[in-house]
């Protein structure tokens, strides 16, 4: 995928879209799938990684010719999720792939080539909602319930957690430079999109 080609879910379908310097966005294509779709983040310039609702995977590979694959190393516990109820995201520097369980209030950190993996809890961890890879290989986790931000290392360590200002934050992404983050926010009456400077310390 071009740096200016965004994916986004829709039910059964991923669409991709352009940006351009004017910011105009543009549907390019559309990818049909037979999951329901809700969480997407990149894996390889070929492929994607999709979280499912009502599937037995509850993290599947699709690629951009709309192959869908599961993991072949990775054995999921045995959940099926309904909407909103999980997101995942990819570490491609660490083969890790991080499934959030909000109900749970657990962080699920797979390595996709060991075939391992570990369960993640914590206090500051409560109804763990969107993730981003952060810097240096690390996962940023939406606490929705503490309204903050967990900064964890793929091996389950809690590196800090950091407040935002606002409710139930639901949706964070790190710019490609890593410097900016950006976190929206669900309160009914309230939804906000705060962009942030990440500090070198976090780096």
């Amino acid at each position: 995928m071009s740096h200016d080609t965004l994916c986004v879910t829709s039910g059964k379908k991923v669409l991709l879209l352009s940006v351009s310097t004017g910011n105009t966005i543009i549907l390019t294509r559309e990818i049909s799938a037979s999951s329901m779709f809700f969480s997407i983040c990149p894996m390889s310039p070929s492929h994607m990684v999709v979280s499912t609702f009502d599937n037995p995977h509850p993290a599947v590979i699709i690629s951009l010719q709309g192959v869908e694959s599961d993991f072949e190393h990775v054995t999921f516990h045995d959940k099926k999720y309904k909407l909103n109820e999980s997101r995942c995201t990819y570490v491609q520097s660490k083969n890790t792939l991080v499934l959030t369980d909000t109900l749970a209030h657990t962080v699920y950190m797979y390595d996709t080539v060991k075939g391992t993996s570990r369960a993640v809890t914590d206090r500051n961890i409560q109804e763990p909602r969107g993730a981003c890879v952060g810097p240096g290989g690390t996962l940023l986790v939406c606490s929705s319930r503490k309204n903050s931000i967990v900064h964890l290392t793929v091996d389950g360590s809690l590196l800090g957690s950091y407040p935002v200002d606002m409710k139930w934050p639901h949706t964070i992404c790190v710019s490609k430079d890593g410097t900016r983050m950006a976190v929206s926010g669900c309160s009914e009456g309230a939804k906000k999109l705060q962009l942030f400077k990440i500090s070198p310390a976090m780096s």
